[in-house]
């Protein structure tokens, strides 16, 4: 395969980029075992700096044209360290401050996805440049972005960062003393894949905020830790029980069957499961207390077989697969109170039930594609809440809400073995060590060499995720959440991506077109109504989390610092959204996906600015993200 850029693109770049003496991805022996235990860094502080650096440049350097790529010869008064370096320097100008920052990079890239390769230097109002760590990035951005909204230092986002420092580092630390696994089964290799989530988001301020955990409850509940945990369990009286099923089962007998629990509820109550952690904070709530003080609820303590919390920390793994279980948590996990709000309940159960309408024909067209139904819910209402809309304890009840959803047991005994996206892309070398031992095996078995095994392995996985999601966009008007912790990749035996999966429905939207698939009795008026949304609006959430935060991760750890093959898988991507074109015409499609390729930009969530303006992640604003698809050339398909 081969791509190509026009001349005048070529012109734009950097003299010197071709001459970057990094590799590609080079041939090495397979990998075996669980790559939590590669290290990536013992810094978390550097690798926070370069997540910082990540947010800023993308959401406020880019859209204020502050940024630039330069070669060495061509950035002017560079620090001391970078004057012999050979690579390419990000620019980034912070005139509010008077101030500057410059970092080794390993090439360009338009959509802000760099390989860091030096330390990161500041230079201050007195043109005197040093190092900054960590702190020292938050503290100028914070800065920065206070100028620019004239408002006061946000000193609770410079704590969130300082705990996820902390916490990244914790982890960092703990892995060397995690055993290494032998053999793993499909089962290990995918819990494994959700528990090596070592540094989290990479364009997320706070990727590993946790507040309100102690050292002992990270080690003792952290996914990254490797935790294996009972649920805790409380009888509480049936007629306060909320709760709706896909097949109109009784919730609390789903949730014995799974749990196995092996307690029996007395007449007239249920047996229900909450997080350990969870139990002891609602049992420091008064209305708790006093409703254990009055026999109304009981503890039962710990009983049952183990979960595994995946990624998400608050959703957990069946030991047998056949069903995820996601709690509440009341606790903010990066942006949010991880607690499950009754209205969130409903709208992922309506989501599941719209989609079911037209499972058939997913299946027949793509039937690679799955998406993981949410298959009931439950929750809690105090008799005193039934006619009071202002629900006096609402934080506590939703704290009892908990979603059923379908597990991966089936696509397992299948011979697939699925591993969430976010292990592979964009998770630091963990990730791009094992992706690269994928593409190895796969183009090995295959008689490839690394390179096209590579750009094969890219457009399979393009097209499983691509096809089936726009389909569903353009189609027939939903749209679905697919970002890397939302998407699961079923690996065949040969290493190659084989099927997709998206779950976590609670935030699926209708656009105009997809309204005709509600039904008045999926649910209550308000949860119709939530799960409703404008084209627009349709379009940017699967532009943002498919292309930007899921497609952009995939390329960059393809590329692994090589950018004339980044500019061939940006040249693949292009083709495949053509071949999309080609198979569903659709005049919207046709609309969005031209658009991209004369050079549209994309989508991006503005994470870092949602974080210190205190607002609800759903008021987030999105910017311009530019990038290369219309200027790279088309390819044929990879044979």
């Amino acid at each position: 395969m081969n791509a190509s850029l026009p001349q005048s693109a070529w012109q734009s770049l950097p003299e010197n980029f071709s001459a970057l003496q990094f590799p590609v991805m080079t041939q090495r022996r397979p990998l075996t075992g669980n790559t939590a235990t590669v290290s990536v860094s013992s810094d978390a502080g550097v690798l926070h700096a370069r997540v910082l650096l990540n947010c800023y440049a993308r959401e406020v350097a880019m859209q204020e044209h502050q940024l630039a790529v330069r070669s060495v010869a061509s950035t002017r008064s560079l620090p001391p360290a970078l004057r012999h370096y050979t690579g390419q320097v990000l620019d980034i100008q912070i005139p509010r401050l008077q101030s500057r920052i410059c970092v080794g990079v390993r090439h360009v890239s338009v959509t802000g996805n760099y390989d860091y390769t030096t330390e990161i230097f500041l230079q201050d109002q007195q043109q005197v440049w040093r190092v900054a760590g960590w702190d020292v990035i938050a503290g100028i951005i914070i800065r920065d972005l206070s100028q620019r909204e004239g408002t006061p230092f946000n000193q609770d986002l410079q704590q969130q960062i300082t705990e996820s420092v902390a916490t990244m580092q914790h982890l960092l630390n703990a892995q060397a003393d995690r055993q290494k696994p032998g053999q793993q089964s499909a089962l290990s290799g995918y819990i494994a894949s959700e528990q090596n989530l070592l540094t989290g988001h990479p364009f997320h301020p706070t990727p590993k905020s946790r507040s309100g955990w102690s050292r002992a409850e990270q080690q003792q509940y952290s996914p990254e830790h490797g935790a294996s945990l009972q649920l805790r369990y409380f009888s509480v009286p049936a007629d306060w029980i909320i709760s709706d099923s896909l097949d109109g089962k009784d919730t609390a007998v789903h949730l014995q069957q799974l749990t196995a629990h092996g307690l029996q509820a007395e007449e007239g109550r249920v047996v229900l499961p909450l997080h350990p952690w969870q139990a002891d904070w609602m049992l420091k709530q008064t209305r708790i207390a006093e409703a254990i003080a009055a026999g109304e609820i009981r503890d039962l303590g710990c009983h049952g077989q183990h979960f595994a919390p995946t990624a998400s920390i608050r959703t957990m793994v069946a030991e047998d697969a056949t069903a995820f279980l996601k709690l509440s948590l009341n606790m903010r996990i990066t942006n949010c109170i991880r607690n499950n709000a009754r209205h969130e309940l409903a709208a992922a159960l309506t989501a599941s039930r719209v989609y079911r309408q037209i499972k058939p024909l997913m299946q027949m067209l793509f039937p690679r594609f799955h998406v993981l139904e949410e298959q009931a819910y439950l929750s809690l209402s105090f008799p005193e809440n039934r006619q009071n809309a202002a629900r006096a304890h609402k934080e506590i009840e939703d704290g009892f809400g908990l979603v059923l959803r379908e597990g991966l047991a089936a696509p397992m005994a299948q011979g697939i073995t699925p591993h969430v996206c976010a292990a592979l892309f964009g998770n630091g070398m963990a990730g791009r060590l094992q992706t690269a031992a994928l593409i190895e095996k796969f183009s090995h078995r295959h008689g490839l060499s690394f390179r096209q095994g590579l750009q094969q392995w890219f457009q399979q996985y393009a097209e499983l995720a691509i096809f089936p999601v726009f389909y569903l966009l353009f189609e027939k008007g939903i749209a679905f959440e697919p970002h890397m912790q939302n998407s699961i990749v079923g690996l065949a035996e040969d290493g190659a991506p084989c099927s997709f999966f998206v779950r976590d429905l609670e935030l699926t939207r209708l656009t105009p077109k997809g309204r005709a698939l509600l039904k008045e009795q999926f649910a209550d008026p308000q949860a119709i109504s939530d799960i409703h949304c404008s084209d627009d609006a349709g379009w940017t959430r699967i532009a943002y989390c498919l292309l930007v935060n899921n497609i952009c991760e995939v390329i960059a750890t393809l590329a692994n610092g090589n950018h004339s093959l980044y500019l061939e898988l940006w040249a693949c991507l292009r083709s495949t959204l053509q071949a999309y074109l080609a198979i569903f015409p659709h005049p919207e499609a046709a609309r969005r996906i031209q658009g991209l390729l004369s050079g549209e930009p994309l989508p991006v969530k503005g994470n870092l600015l949602i974080r210190f303006l205190k607002q609800a992640d759903r008021k987030a604003a999105y910017f311009p993200l530019y990038h290369p698809l219309g200027v790279v050339n088309e390819i044929s398909a990879v044979a």
